[in-house]
């Protein structure tokens, strides 16, 4: 990938549809990219892993290490490595899972939550950022747009950035009336 991703395309042309794929790779690697730098500047602690390992807790406590390696598309091996770290650094607690032996349950501590907080707001400045020169409505039919995709591709895009939608709207001062 280009240091630069400003310079995406510029230079290749990129007009057909199979190099969307593309643009959407460069795109999250990029923004993978600063949001780990973003936080480490900020003095947060967390690697990605990390924070969409207390993300997904925050959002549904007791999930198992399997299910948030999938929801943050990391491997098993790397999602167990960042919840023992986040367990040693007191940020979540591990408990026996309800419904298997064979998996624990995790839960966010009152340290997770904060950190969580902290880094969260160096995201909504990145995101800020990314989609300043967007209006209200281009990131609704941007974010509808990616949802089409997800589900025609049957992945679920239902529970994803479902906890921040209302408020987002709300703060943008957007109206939207469409089921998504």
């Amino acid at each position: 990938m280009p240091k630069k991703p400003e310079s995406l395309g510029d230079g290749l042309k990129l007009k057909k549809p199979e190099h969307i794929g593309f643009f959407l790779k460069s795109l999250h690697h990029t923004l993978r990219q600063t949001f780990d730098e973003s936080l480490r500047k900020q003095g947060v602690e967390l690697s990605f892993a990390q924070f969409s390992a207390l993300f997904n807790l925050h959002c549904d406590p007791g999930v198992t290490g399997a299910q948030i390696a999938r929801r943050a598309m990391v491997s098993a091996q790397t999602m167990n490595s960042a919840l023992h770290g986040l367990e040693l650094d007191g940020y979540i607690e591990r408990r026996p899972h309800p419904l298997t032996r064979r998996a624990d349950s995790w839960t966010l501590t009152d340290a997770g939550l904060e950190e969580l907080a902290r880094a969260r707001q160096v995201g909504t400045a990145i995101f800020a950022r990314m989609l300043g020169g967007f209006e209200a409505e281009e990131i609704d039919a941007f974010e509808d747009y990616l949802r089409r995709c997800i589900a025609a591709l049957g992945g679920d895009s239902a529970t994803i950035g479902t906890d921040d939608r209302p408020q987002r709207r709300q703060n943008a001062g957007v109206s939207n009336t469409r089921n998504v």
